[in-house]
């Protein structure tokens, strides 16, 4: 199974999954409807039980009719949706689409785009594994794991807006990038949950390029203290939360304060996404 794909179901079976019921604990949505229906977005009705979920698992070209209103939990339909054959044509009988399934009405909004943009994402993956061959296989050498990353984060916060510019960078035990990344992010109410996303966002990305042992930095001593539990801040319980239930992927992880000099290149592209941040018309 693709990275991205495992990621996804980890938050979704850790319940950190941002669905409408658990913004709405956080105090980040007034309200947890769901943006198909009226009904609370838990994530059992957003997967499964909102019209919308059902009329895609109706239209997935399964052996068998998966009700999707009947499902329970989202593990009990996530054991009959791997469970279900797919049907030819799609070429996809050795390969599991529910994965895909879950990851388009998560990603999309439109009901037959959600179907094909599965079965193409399916397809796409199963094209680009390694072929097996019984006969004549030639041994291959496993690439080990980078091993010492040191990621650094930073974020950069305007009040006004209420809004920020999130950084992190990948460095190896030279202090060589590898790896640098920027996004904005909307609704931010301060500078330290600003600083706390940031974190959150590099850790999963960590997680996704399959990094296993990493030193997470940061120039915020609230953050780095709250997260090693030697001071608490309500405003970023959730995103400790997630921190902490991100932390079990790794094999050995640590997280340790950086002076804001040694954070130059990670400022500046906080700073720099930040200015590209277009807020949405009222």
């Amino acid at each position: 199974m693709a990275p991205k794909l495992k990621l996804l179901l980890w938050k979704i079976l850790h319940e950190a999954l941002p669905v409408g019921e658990l913004l709405v604990v956080r105090q980040i949505l007034p309200s947890a409807k769901c943006i198909r229906c009226e009904c609370p977005e838990s994530i059992l009705h957003l997967f499964y039980n909102c019209p919308y979920a059902q009329k895609v698992w109706k239209l997935t070209p399964y052996a068998g009719d998966l009700d999707a209103l009947q499902v329970p939990s989202f593990e009990m339909g996530w054991r009959r949706a791997l469970n279900a054959a797919v049907l030819p044509p799609i070429g996809l009988s050795d390969c599991h689409l529910a994965p895909w399934i879950i990851a388009s009405i998560w990603s999309t909004r439109n009901l037959l785009e959600t179907i094909t943009k599965a079965i193409c994402d399916a397809k796409e993956w199963k094209e680009t594994q390694p072929i097996s061959t019984p006969r004549c296989k030639k041994p291959q050498t496993p690439r080990p794991p980078r091993t010492e990353v040191i990621c650094r984060s930073d974020a950069a916060w305007k009040k006004e807006l209420k809004a920020a510019g999130l950084a992190w960078t990948f460095s190896d035990v030279r202090n060589e990038r590898f790896s640098s990344h920027s996004v904005t992010c909307a609704l931010v109410i301060s500078s330290l949950v600003a600083e706390g996303l940031a974190m959150r966002s590099a850790m999963e990305q960590a997680i996704d390029l399959q990094l296993r042992k990493v030193t997470f930095e940061s120039d915020s001593l609230q953050l780095v203290s709250a997260i090693k539990g030697s001071s608490y801040f309500s405003e970023i319980h959730g995103i400790l939360s997630d921190i902490h239930l991100l932390s079990s992927y790794f094999d050995e992880i640590s997280f340790r304060f950086c002076h804001r000099e040694n954070l130059v290149i990670e400022d500046g592209l906080a700073k720099q996404a930040l200015r590209g941040f277009v807020p949405n018309p009222v």
